[in-house]
């Protein structure tokens, strides 16, 4: 049965069978508007714009990127040669510089989001959403984004997260705390698994939960409870929604991988591929394309081909 596993790659919609991540466009001096292109032809098919940075309490937001502006989905599609439908731009709020907005209101907030996300898309032609706030997870504020993700799935919108590790834990500390441990477990517990697309949490930067990364993804499936706002919500995160991300290369990471195998895109592939459990996930995301532009494309190049080249093996 293990094997039947890698000859079944879940199909992400749009995209083919596996996600692979990238943020770009805040990196220090890395991002040019060349690497999106390029990026899409070598190999990434999502990509997140760093970032709706500016985050206000009455759900209003504001995108910067090193380049003013990011360009559009279409103007990206055409340099590459592709159609829109073969990859997802997604807008990524927070980032280490952005915490998230002080809510007294969490309807107002949504309605404000809302308003400014569709302004948003028309001009840029965004599919959806990530959530990378690291501070300033409040409960007003995922209450408020409980809501968000909703509407969004509604429209068929992505709706993505990149939390750093210890913002879904629920092994290591069994309980809430705002802006901390287990803080985006309201957003990706059972009852809101059905509008999320990614779960990526952040494996640099910090250290790896369990100690393993295995053992992190068995966690996150055993249903284990975390008291929540008067609920008991349940963590149990299919496999193909977990998309762990990585950094492209050492610079990207001042603080380091979170387990050596990840230090270069060769020993991450090779621990991938002796994985069952991690052959099974949703693919794999990177901090940065700029990072990855800089080594050469060292990362995409080696990353892209994973599951390809596990299921001609088996074949």
């Amino acid at each position: 049965m293990a094997r039947l596993l890698f000859l079944l790659p879940v199909v992400v919609a749009g995209i083919g069978s596996k996600a692979i991540i990238g943020y770009w466009g805040s990196a220090a001096d890395k991002p040019t508007l060349d690497q999106l292109p390029e990026g899409l032809k070598r190999g990434y098919n999502v990509i997140c714009v760093a970032f709706g940075d500016t985050l206000s309490a009455d759900g209003s937001f504001q995108i910067h990127t090193n380049l003013g502006d990011p360009p559009s989905k279409a103007s990206v599609s055409s340099s590459a040669g592709v159609s829109d439908n073969s990859w997802q731009y997604i807008i990524s709020f927070g980032g280490q510089n952005a915490a998230g907005p002080y809510v007294s209101d969490p309807d107002a907030y949504v309605a404000g989001f809302m308003e400014s996300y569709h302004s948003a898309r028309t001009k840029f032609g965004f599919d959806g959403i990530d959530i990378d706030i690291e501070t300033g997870m409040t409960t007003p504020l995922l209450r408020a984004f409980r809501k968000i993700f909703k509407q969004l799935h509604s429209e068929g919108q992505v709706i993505s997260m990149a939390p750093q590790p210890l913002n879904i834990d629920p092994q290591t500390v069994k309980v809430f705390m705002e802006g901390a441990y287990n803080a985006y477990v309201p957003l990706a517990d059972t009852t809101m698994m059905e509008y999320v697309t990614y779960v990526a949490p952040q494996l640099y930067n910090n250290p790896m939960p369990c100690g393993d990364l295995d053992t992190y993804v068995a966690s996150l499936q055993k249903g284990l409870t975390i008291d929540w706002d008067g609920l008991s919500l349940e963590v149990n995160i299919p496999s193909e929604k977990l998309v762990f991300g990585f950094p492209a290369t050492s610079g990207a990471a001042p603080a380091g991988p979170s387990q050596p195998w990840e230090g270069s895109p060769s020993t991450l592939v090779e621990h991938y591929r002796s994985s069952a459990a991690l052959m099974v996930t949703g693919g794999c995301m990177t901090w940065s394309i700029g990072w990855d532009a800089t080594t050469g494309w060292r990362w995409i190049d080696a990353v892209k081909d994973l599951w390809a080249a596990a299921d001609e093996a088996v074949v």
